[in-house]
C-alpha cells in the first residue's frame, strides 16, 4: 500500500502561517515499528533504563515519544530556523541592512509557507507582497531590496514580468 503525499491549500491561512497540512508518510507493505506492544520486555526494560535525547533540540524524550510511531526528525522550530538565518545574515560584509531584512523576511516566508517548487515562486511572491505591503511602501530602500530580489528571481527564470 503506497498512498501519496497531498497538500492541501487552507484559505483560511493564505498569508499567515503555513498554508500546506502536513503532507501525508509514504507507508510501504514491509515496513517494521518498534511500538511497545511488539517490543521484547527484556528490551522494553533495557530501554527504560536509557536516557533518549531528542536529534534537533536535544531536549529528553519520554519513553511514550520514543515508542510512538510519529517521528519528529522532520520538525522545523521556527524560532530557532529565524535566529540561525539571522545569524547567518549577519556574516555578509558587502550587504546592506535593509537587503539583510528582506532576505530574512523572504526566508522565513518561505519556510513557513513551505514553497518547495520553481513553480510556487510567482504566487510567494504576490502573497508575500499582499502580507508585507505596508510595511514596504513605509520603508523605500526596503521596498527597493524586495524589487532587488524579484529581479534577480527573474534573472534566474524563476518569475516573469
Amino acid at each position: 500500500d503506497i498512498s501519496a503525499p497531498r497538500a492541501s491549500v487552507d484559505p483560511a491561512q493564505s498569508l499567515h502561517g503555513s498554508n500546506l497540512s502536513p503532507p501525508t508518510v509514504l507507508q510501504f507493505g514491509k515496513t517494521r515499528k518498534l511500538s511497545a506492544e511488539r517490543a521484547d520486555p527484556r528490551n522494553r526494560q533495557l530501554l527504560q533504563k536509557r536516557q533518549f535525547f531528542h536529534s534537533h533540540r536535544a531536549q529528553p524524550m519520554a519513553l511514550e515519544q520514543v515508542f510512538s510511531d510519529r517521528d519528529s526528525e522532520d520538525e522545523v522550530d521556527d524560532d530557532i530556523a529565524d535566529f540561525e538565518d539571522k545569524r547567518m545574515l549577519e556574516d555578509f560584509v558587502d550587504v546592506t541592512d535593509d537587503e539583510k531584512l528582506i532576505m530574512h523576511m523572504w526566508n522565513s516566508f518561505v519556510r513557513k509557507q513551505r514553497v518547495l517548487a520553481d513553480g510556487h515562486i510567482p504566487w510567494a511572491c504576490e502573497a508575500f507582497s499582499r502580507l508585507h505591503g505596508k510595511h514596504l511602501v513605509q520603508n523605500p530602500p526596503l521596498l527597493w531590496s524586495w524589487r532587488f530580489l524579484m529581479i534577480k528571481l527573474w534573472n534566474h527564470s524563476l518569475l516573469d514580468a
